[in-house]
């Protein structure tokens, strides 16, 4: 940090200035950095999600998963004509009944013949349709879940965050850093304010360029003041504020009082009324 004594009024002026021009040099590079940050994020976060969506267009596309949605459909086709099929069980058993009982056939025995062909015919059905179904299902396939997760523990994709456009955008910001590192180092080296007074150095300066004050210390004793006044002006303003706020109280609780003696008064009088009626 330059030492103040031995400076000019103008030359404290003009390292002021100075000094203001580099913090605000510092808080671009910072807002830089900050959005080159933000960007490689999203970048990152962009990426794994369209390599997920590849992950999961390609197992939605592969043959294997349009080989269980066929057969899932062909389970439902069948369960729907399940109804048909019993349908056209009892009337084959009614035609072979009716049949039978033309030719003279007992007729117990006929109806004996007609539950025992048509639970023949239903277990037909059912272990038929079993074993096709069993002919037409598809080798087991994983999940989507476990193929994402499975994917995201694959080389590929734990090196999406060090991809080249990661790297490179990782690269801009090390470059950033150090010229922060550098206007910072210099910041320090050429300003004549402290630390704590970096950031209000237009505001040192007009105490100076307004004849405020004679010299750095006057300026930043007058800063100091300022700020006083400004956290005095502010505590009254809030304080009377709570005033106010405590005077509406006050106001809306006599009249409520007011309120509830007039009533309790109406009351009073209505009661002497009864009694006076009673009498």
């Amino acid at each position: 940090m330059v030492e103040v004594n031995g400076l000019s009024k103008d030359e404290i002026i003009a390292n002021l200035w100075l000094t203001d021009e580099m913090i605000n040099e510092i808080e671009i590079v910072k807002r830089e950095i900050d959005k080159k940050k933000a960007s490689l994020d999203s970048t990152i976060v962009a990426t794994e999600q369209e390599h997920l969506k590849a992950v999961e267009t390609k197992y939605y596309d592969s043959s294997e998963y349009k080989a269980h949605q066929d057969y899932n459909g062909l389970i439902e086709k069948l369960k729907d004509f399940k109804g048909v099929a019993i349908l056209i069980d009892l009337i084959v058993c009614v035609l072979l009944s009716y049949a039978l009982i033309i030719f003279n056939v007992n007729f117990l025995y006929v109806i004996l013949l007609f539950i025992i062909t048509v639970v023949i015919f239903y277990l037909l059905y059912q272990q038929g349709t079993k074993y096709y179904l069993n002919k037409q299902k598809p080798a087991p396939i994983p999940s989507l879940e476990s193929v994402i997760e499975e994917v995201k523990m694959s080389y590929e994709y734990q090196q999406i965050p060090n991809s080249l456009l990661a790297n490179h955008m990782r690269d801009e910001m090390k470059k950033l850093n150090q010229q922060l590192s550098e206007l910072e180092a210099t910041l320090i080296e050429k300003t004549v304010l402290p630390e704590i007074y970096r950031m209000r150095a237009k505001e040192v300066v007009w105490y100076l360029e307004n004849l405020m004050a004679d010299n750095l210390k006057e300026a930043l004793a007058a800063l100091v003041e300022g700020d006083h006044r400004e956290q005095v002006k502010q505590m009254i303003e809030e304080q009377n504020q709570e005033i106010n706020q405590l005077k509406d109280i006050t106001a809306k609780l006599m009249e409520h009082n007011q309120k509830l003696a007039h009533k309790l008064e109406q009351q009073r009088q209505q009661l002497v009324e009864l009694e006076n009626r009673k009498k």
